[in-house]
């Protein structure tokens, strides 16, 4: 494929002997001395890759790379190093890059791994675009689906409403439970469509108090905690963190419903929401003495209706719910560059841990604008 590829090297000699191989393959090449003048290119440009070395005296790879995962995220990235900063360059692979390549190197083993990145690159575009078409067909199917089962529910109320006295007591009874199943389809239709468009940008990123975020969730779940006597018990240290309200909502939302549901009857439910500050992320904790998660089933209930097993939900059996309420979550944490996952022992409890990247491009932008007041 021909693609757009920006070199990015301090020194002259590898820049322009970089740039006429890669324009000599009938890719358009892009050069920048230093990871400043990288900076302005990949902001203004469609960039497919960036060839980028790892050690410059202005701005280094490292850093280059994290603008490149910001600005385009979509683009492949190859760091270029000597052999001394072999190390630097397996970190950038865990952080992202494609791909490295070691100085001083030949034609085609330069070829080689830039073809390979550009077609994981174009790999990764054809499976983004196609995600795409996939969760907006999802959405739309849906939401038509449901328009269908609002009216078929209606009618049956309302036959059962009007003409209660011309009925048996089974046509009564079909009624009711025709009514109950469209409920209940409903729901799923609903948890589908939030499923295909969880994480989905609605707009700008905002700054978000993630202990109000708490609240409102703890509100919308007043009544449960109220009738199963929960105990509750709140961080008074949250961060405010840039995401969007609904993401941080629907993650929270999620662990706390599932903690509340699956209380057990021989304690008091307790249910514990708790935060640590990392190094590069927060980390959360929704923390309950339910029922637990078992060993066999701690990665499946993150997976599209990957719910625990049937004799595992409660006492009174299985609770009412869709089975994608997890992996929704898992799909925004991923999306907002965090994971999840479960520490749990059966009958004791469970532990829902998640993170979020603690900066934000808003919030690194005010910093860079905070150092350069300073200089």
């Amino acid at each position: 494929m021909n693609a757009m590829i920006l070199i990015v090297d301090d020194e002259k000699a590898i820049l322009s002997y970089l740039a006429t191989v890669l324009a000599g393959d009938g890719h358009k090449v892009l050069t920048a001395g230093g990871g400043a003048e990288a900076l302005e290119i990949i902001r203004e440009e469609d960039i497919d890759l960036v060839l980028c070395d790892l050690m410059m005296p202005d701005i280094n790879g490292l850093q280059v790379m994290e603008q490149v995962r910001e600005q385009r995220p979509d683009a492949s990235i190859v760091m270029v190093t000597a052999y001394g900063s072999l190390r630097s360059a397996v970190s950038a692979m865990r952080l992202g890059a494609a791909d490295y390549i070691l100085k001083p190197f030949d034609e085609e083993e330069l070829r080689f791994r830039v073809n390979n990145a550009l077609e994981k690159h174009l790999l990764k575009k054809e499976y983004d675009a196609r995600t795409r078409e996939v969760e907006a067909f999802i959405f739309a199917i849906s939401h038509d689906i449901g328009g269908h089962l609002v009216a078929l529910r209606g009618f049956a109320r309302r036959l059962r409403t009007k003409w209660a006295h011309l009925l048996s007591e089974d046509a009564i009874c079909c009624l009711d439970r025709m009514d109950s199943s469209t409920e209940k389809m409903e729901r799923l239709v609903k948890a589908i469509s939030d499923f295909a468009m969880a994480g989905a940008p609605a707009g700008d990123g905002e700054m978000v108090d993630v202990g109000k975020v708490v609240q409102d969730v703890l509100q919308s779940f007043q009544s449960a905690i109220e009738e199963k006597r929960v105990e509750v018990r709140v961080a008074s240290d949250f961060p405010t963190i840039e995401t969007e309200w609904v993401n941080a909502y629907q993650i929270f939302h999620n662990l706390v419903g599932n903690a509340i549901k699956f209380c057990r009857e021989d304690v008091t439910p307790l249910v514990e929401i708790e935060v640590e500050e990392l190094e590069e992320h927060y980390r959360f904790c929704v923390r309950d003495n339910g029922i637990g998660v078992r060993p066999e089933d701690r990665d499946r209930i993150f997976e599209m209706f990957g719910r625990g097993g049937e004799d595992r939900d409660g006492p009174e059996g299985r609770a009412p719910g869709t089975g994608l309420g997890l992996a929704i979550a898992k799909r925004v944490v991923g999306k907002m560059g965090g994971r999840i996952w479960v520490e749990s022992e059966e009958e004791r409890g469970s532990a829902f841990f998640f993170t979020l990247p603690k900066h934000g491009p808003v919030q690194r932008e005010r910093a860079e604008e905070k150092a350069e007041s300073v200089r």
